[in-house]
């Protein structure tokens, strides 16, 4: 099987720790996949001293030509959303911030194109619908197809003209976005609007396969069986204890043993994690005004707040 990364990076950020981190857990359950790491001609000269853990896991280091004008966003993406032209025709595309659990050989073989809906749900029951919605907005576009949007973290290819075909558009979209765009773009949405334009040219696949970890997320009918953890390092969103920047610097180091400790049981690593917010309900409310004006009250007049909170009991009561 042909796995694929993209990994644009300096030594001040963590890209290239988690890739490492990603590709480590793979060599574990898939030793014999062949694993391509598509880099720009930068990052490859950062890899010497401790930059050069990548090497003993027997991966091809594949350098693409980028536009220098290109921040290092935009050089990732740029390779994204035309890697089908530096690999071999099938291959499975796996984002870095991710911890592959089991081997990835039973993936169904009949999707050319198979992707996990984002945060395990339709657009019309997601907390984010919203934020698609606006993404899409400012390109006149779609915010997805039948009512689903998928995670670009994950990808099946089995290459064809319809897959090919998928990334041709996708390429061109991004970049129309990118041009048009004061900065922020979304390689996601762009990746959206191409299926839909294709009518479909994207299969769901099961949630196992990119099962992606955070506050805000369906993700808990998908953890038992996951293949893969998708971990999201954001601080705004993660709810794994790899999110750590210490933790997954850690992995160029001889020893690593907070490291170690997840990677053998990391379905379990959730030391820091009270709550998901599963409903959806809290999450939504603690963007109001109310929400922040009661947070307010607690933090600046117990008292107070105690008294309200006595008044919401009764009305509660009484309401019953």
């Amino acid at each position: 099987m042909n796995i694929a990364y993209i990994l644009i990076s300096t030594p001040s950020d963590t890209f290239y720790e988690q890739t490492a981190i990603s590709v480590m857990t793979l060599r574990k359950v898939m030793p014999n996949a062949n694993v391509y790491i598509l880099v720009d001609e930068d990052t490859k000269s950062t890899f010497k001293d401790k930059r050069t853990i990548l090497e003993k896991y027997n991966v091809n280091i594949i350098t693409v030509d980028v536009p220098s004008k290109f921040n290092n966003r935009d050089r990732s993406r740029f390779i994204k959303t035309s890697m089908n032209k530096y690999l071999p025709k099938d291959f499975v595309y796996i984002d870095c911030d991710t911890i592959i659990y089991e081997s990835l050989e039973e993936l169904p073989k009949e999707p050319v194109v198979g992707m996990v809906l984002n945060r395990h749900m339709k657009i019309s029951e997601s907390p984010v619908k919203d934020f698609f919605e606006k993404n899409a907005k400012n390109f006149n576009w779609h915010d997805g197809y039948n009512d689903k949007h998928f995670n670009g973290g994950f990808m099946s290819v089995h290459g064809s003209e319809k897959s090919d075909a998928l990334f041709t558009l996708w390429h061109e979209l991004w970049n129309e976005s990118r041009e048009k765009s004061n900065g922020t773009v979304f390689d996601q949405t762009s990746l959206n609007e191409a299926n839909y334009r294709l009518n479909g040219a994207i299969t769901e696949i099961d949630g196992i396969w990119n099962c992606q970890i955070n506050r805000n997320c369906r993700c808990m009918p998908y953890i038992h069986d996951a293949k893969i953890l998708h971990l999201y390092t954001n601080k705004k969103m993660y709810a794994h204890d790899m999110a750590k920047n210490e933790i997954i610097r850690s992995v160029l180091e001889d020893e690593h043993p907070e490291l170690d400790k997840i990677l053998a049981n990391p379905k379990a690593a959730f030391n820091d994690v009270y709550d998901l917010n599963t409903d959806f309900y809290a999450v939504e409310m603690s963007k109001t005004p109310a929400y922040i004006f009661l947070k307010k009250i607690y933090e600046n007049n117990k008292v107070f707040f105690n008294f309200y909170n006595l008044m919401a009991k009764l009305f509660l009561k009484f309401q019953k």
